[in-house]
């Protein structure tokens, strides 16, 4: 069914001006965020940036959409799921241990599509942003709010990075994190390459996924 002829002209106009505006080269994994509500505040930062994907690793705490506080960016964004050997655990104080096989299975993914990961960790260089290769495909790193990244995501990663911490605290809320990596990454790609957009087939079958969806009334 032809879903496109329901559409007013102005709602097709803003499907075109944001697949216009998204792009594949940088990427989000979240590897078990514990509050639902940062990890939805990511994907809202992740729309507006325009980056279409988003991977969440679960090996301890499930993922959870709150359309409230990401913004509907749920229905926008292409989010890949890993759940291998999942143990749900409440208390996010519990320090993983051992090789978490959700993450693992996300690098495996990631790297196969061309990804270069780089781990947030306070042991990272808070220069790197600066410095890094912008050639290369990115998949941003985020851990639990607790612990961070797991020991092995750190290890297994391309490279740590870190903002900067000129205060009394020791580290960023994630989703602050997120906001402030993610755009500047965004804004070094574009006005740096100019190969950064989505390829016109992508643009196609995101056409017709989201033309097939009505989120409020709003587009």
């Amino acid at each position: 069914m032809d879903t496109t002829r329901y559409l007013t002209h102005r709602r097709r106009e803003r499907i075109s001006k944001v697949l216009g505006n998204r792009t594949r080269r940088i990427t989000v994994l979240l590897e078990d965020i514990f509050d639902p509500l940062n990890a939805n505040a990511v994907l809202r930062t992740a729309d507006g940036l325009g980056i279409q994907d988003i991977h969440v690793a679960e090996n301890r705490h499930k993922f959870e959409v709150h359309s409230k506080v990401s913004g509907h960016a749920a229905h926008w964004l292409t989010i890949h799921r890993y759940r291998e050997n999942f143990v749900a655990i409440k208390d996010f104080r519990v320090k993983p241990e051992g090789v978490p096989q959700s993450t693992k299975k996300a690098y495996e993914s990631l790297k196969a599509a061309g990804y270069s990961i780089l781990a947030t960790s306070p042991r990272g260089k808070s220069d790197s942003l600066r410095t890094l290769d912008i050639t290369k495909k990115y998949a941003v790193a985020l851990g639990s709010e607790h612990w961070g990244l797991s020991d092995w995501a750190m290890e297994n990663a391309d490279e740590l990075i870190a903002l900067p911490m000129l205060g009394f605290t020791e580290s960023y809320n994630i989703s602050v994190t997120a906001a402030m990596v993610l755009h500047f990454l965004a804004e070094r790609l574009r006005s740096e390459r100019t190969d950064w957009g989505l390829e016109e087939k992508e643009k196609d079958e995101l056409w017709k996924t989201w033309t097939a969806r009505k989120v409020g009334g709003r587009v």
